[in-house]
């Protein structure tokens, strides 16, 4: 399936009017925060390797960057359009409401948004200003259409982030350092390192960045780094023929054994055992 790219800045956002080809494939994650609207039918995602959600017509599907999601049942009448938006475009877009966007979707998991007033116009409104190339302001008209759109899927993430009994003591700059911390782990091949190692790409102390995250999230950095990594070990292990070692070396663990550890501690069974029980046939 071929995506239309409409470019603010280098391409970082792009539209498919029809997803329905491109979401029956195997196990997969894109670099791009990605927005489904369900106009017809109805379909069944895995997200994360471990969660399912179910999406119906009028229902977005939010797809953070980098999430793995493994198809599972899509209805025959299926209509589906997405809007893919890199993480640069998404910063300039929501400016400084990104905080509740990384909120809803690394704390919070909200992934689906319920129908709401504003979506039933959506796709006629994104189908005119995608297909009319020679608007002068086109871009100008997109990015204000892409901040409308973000800013309202925000409001509807308020009931979910909203948190009025816990004070919230963090700053701006603690929120800005959080979202490119969560970003740089989501980004990195091998996710399972020292919190050291990502404090020193954001030019931080590992102190401070634990200081941070426990301020933004309430939850150490540590934390953040084991899920995500575990995500991988997840969907490796049931969506791919790799042996436990081939897995080990590409998730850069120094060897099979310290990975089972790893992996035992965190899920309770062992690698092999996981395989056993949720292997897919590929």
């Amino acid at each position: 399936m071929e995506l239309e790219a409409v470019s603010l800045v280098n391409d970082d956002v792009l539209y498919m009017e029809n997803v329905v080809e491109m979401a029956k494939a195997q196990s997969a994650s894109s670099p791009f925060h990605t927005i489904v609207f369900c106009q017809y039918g109805k379909m069944l995602v895995e997200m994360g390797a471990q969660e399912n959600m179910k999406v119906k017509a009028g229902q977005l599907l939010l797809i953070p960057a980098q999430k793995k999601i493994y198809p599972i049942m899509f209805s025959t009448d299926l209509k589906a359009s997405a809007l893919l938006i890199s993480d640069k475009a998404l910063k300039t877009a929501l400016g400084g409401q990104i905080d509740i966007w990384n909120k809803a979707m690394y704390m919070k998991e909200v992934y689906v948004i319920n129908h709401q007033k504003w979506m039933d116009g959506f796709t006629c409104y994104v189908n005119s200003v995608f297909e009319q190339r020679d608007m002068q302001l086109r871009n100008e008209i997109l990015l204000s259409f892409l901040r409308t759109m973000l800013l309202m899927i925000c409001e509807g993430f308020m009931k979910h982030v909203d948190t009025p009994h816990v004070a919230d003591t963090s700053t701006i700059r603690d929120k800005d350092i959080f979202g490119k911390f969560l970003t740089l782990i989501s980004s990195e091949q091998y996710k399972h390192r020292q919190v050291s190692y990502y404090a020193g790409k954001l030019c931080l102390t590992p102190k401070y960045l634990s200081i941070v995250c426990q301020r933004v999230s309430g939850k150490a950095p540590m934390q953040w780094i084991t899920e995500s990594t575990m995500e991988d070990c997840y969907v490796m292990l049931r969506d791919t023929n790799k042996t436990v070692k081939e897995i080990s070396d590409s998730l850069g663990f120094p060897n099979s054994s310290f990975f089972g550890q790893f992996f035992r501690r965190q899920a309770g069974m062992t690698p092999l055992d996981y395989r056993t029980k949720y292997h897919r046939n590929v």
